[in-house]
């Protein structure tokens, strides 16, 4: 059927159209939506989870999932201002004061060698990547209730910790009409961007579609998939700990569950923006796509004061919707076998067939 050939590019395009029906509808209930402070809110809001994402997008070409990265937020957010703080209430922190640019590499470091173990797990002990990002997001939980006992770390009055403070906080760039943009926005968007060049028009890019659509053929040809695969969860782990770092400049006291059920939001993010968790495709600009829509329900439910309850039940839907085009995309991309044809053609092979 020719319409079908149609179908994927739709598909793979929906996100925009969703997009700008959600801010349509959100703009017709509410005229505070479209107004500067808004918008700007939306941005900031995304800011965390589009670095989330992209990480997650490079694991998911290569038909790999991370779960831990919330853990690794988490963690990475705490335990930069743990090293910065004093010891004492209200700070709550280790009372080491190191500096604060050691303690941004430091927890940069940590969400790398992170990435680096469960990547090595799965390729070198072959554990499945499920297990693995699990019981990790589990350990790292764990973690964050050892350092503190359960206390929140604060660094609100205590200057050093304002230079931690700063990427999620100070602003970046003012335009005409938003006003002054935080640079986490900024950062967020050059981050999309390199995602972008590197998977459309690197090498390590190519070979990254190449293992998540076929890993057999992909190390047929010469691809190191393990060594890829390795490299993508490093990649995700160290993306984790900056969104950490971001994220502790909005949130200013650290709690010990911060960034709990983020994973959800990542994967929806990735998956309703057109990255497959079948692997091998997917564009950045899609998954952009994805986070600003995600931003965007959020903040227009909350203006229109919907209960938080429902706003929950919404994001489970969307997962719903996420993956219902995913599979779609999948169905329609499947080779149509004309099996008149098909039939056909073996009954004139078995005619001409010699009589044994």
């Amino acid at each position: 059927m020719p319409w079908r050939r149609h179908v994927p590019g739709l598909l793979d395009n929906l996100i925009w159209f969703i997009l700008v029906g959600v801010i349509l509808f959100f703009a017709t209930q509410s005229d505070k939506f479209l107004t500067p402070i808004n918008l700007r809110n939306i941005l900031a809001a995304a800011a965390v989870l589009g670095v989330l994402v992209v990480g997650q997008t490079f694991v998911l070409i290569t038909g790999n999932f991370d779960l831990s990265t919330e853990s690794t937020l988490g963690l990475s957010a705490l335990l930069g201002l743990w090293l910065i703080v004093p010891a004492v209430a209200p700070t709550w922190g280790a009372g080491l004061l190191w500096n604060p640019f050691v303690s941004i590499a430091a927890i940069l470091l940590m969400g790398a060698i992170i990435g680096w173990l469960i990547g090595s797990l799965i390729t070198y002990g072959r554990m499945n990547n499920f297990i693995v990002t699990l019981a990790m997001l589990l350990i790292l939980r764990g973690a964050m209730l050892r350092f503190t006992e359960g206390n929140a770390v604060n660094g609100l009055n205590f200057p050093p910790a304002q230079v931690f403070y700063s990427l999620g906080s100070a602003p970046a760039v003012t335009l005409p009409w938003l006003g002054k943009l935080p640079v986490a926005v900024a950062a967020m968007l050059l981050l999309f961007l390199i995602g972008y060049v590197i998977l459309e028009h690197r090498p390590f890019g190519r070979d990254l579609y190449a293992i998540g659509g076929n890993r057999a053929a992909a190390v047929a040809s010469g691809i190191d998939a393990d060594k890829r695969i390795r490299q993508v969860y490093v990649l995700s782990g160290f993306l984790a700990a900056f969104g950490g770092w971001m994220l502790a400049g909005r949130v200013a006291s650290v709690q010990v569950d911060l960034g709990e059920g983020y994973i959800f939001q990542v994967m929806a993010a990735a998956v309703i923006g057109g990255i497959s968790l079948n692997g091998g495709r997917g564009k950045m600009i899609g998954a952009l796509g994805g986070v600003l829509l995600l931003s965007t329900i959020d903040r227009g439910l909350n203006l229109m004061q919907v209960s938080v309850f429902w706003i929950q039940v919404i994001q489970g839907l969307i997962i719903l919707i996420a993956m219902f085009i995913d599979a779609q995309k999948v169905r329609f991309r499947a080779p149509v076998v004309d099996t008149g044809a098909t039939a056909t053609t073996a009954g004139t092979a078995a005619s001409t067939a010699p009589a044994d």
